[in-house]
């Protein structure tokens, strides 16, 4: 049976650009191990990218979150529980979400989520806040 993970970090990014440009794009300069600041900050060693949603807003609040739950990849399994996680976190600087989908089964994706604990270095733009796995029906 396959199971699905989904892990989830909010961050703090002076303009959408930097989000997406700087922080989420690899660096293939070094082509043996492209890496992002992202995966760097996050201790992914590989993640893939394919299997990444990412929002930025001017400020992120829950209301605008759950407007987008639709477009949100088998949301249904984990958007409520994810809401009630960041109702006891401190959004007030905060102003993207990011989402990183796995899964195990016969067309495996970033599996080394099944064993991700967070991050242990917390001064970074982004912040662990969620994970959960599930089986979709």
């Amino acid at each position: 049976m396959t199971k699905k993970i989904i892990c989830v970090w909010i961050g703090t990014f002076k303009l959408e650009d930097k989000l997406y440009k700087n922080y989420l794009n690899f660096d293939y300069e070094n082509e043996v191990e492209p890496e992002s600041e992202f995966g760097k900050d996050a201790e992914l060693e590989y993640f893939d990218e394919d299997f990444m949603e990412s929002w930025w807003f001017n400020k992120l609040e829950l209301d605008k979150l759950t407007e987008y739950k639709e477009d949100l990849l088998d949301s249904e399994y984990f958007f409520d529980e994810l809401i009630t996680e960041l109702k006891n976190k401190d959004l007030t600087n905060r102003n993207s979400i990011l989402f990183l989908f796995g899964e195990n089964g016969e067309y495996p994706t970033n599996e080394m989520l099944f064993e991700y604990n967070g991050m242990k270095k917390n001064n970074k733009p982004i912040e662990f806040v969620f994970r959960k796995e599930y089986e979709p029906k």
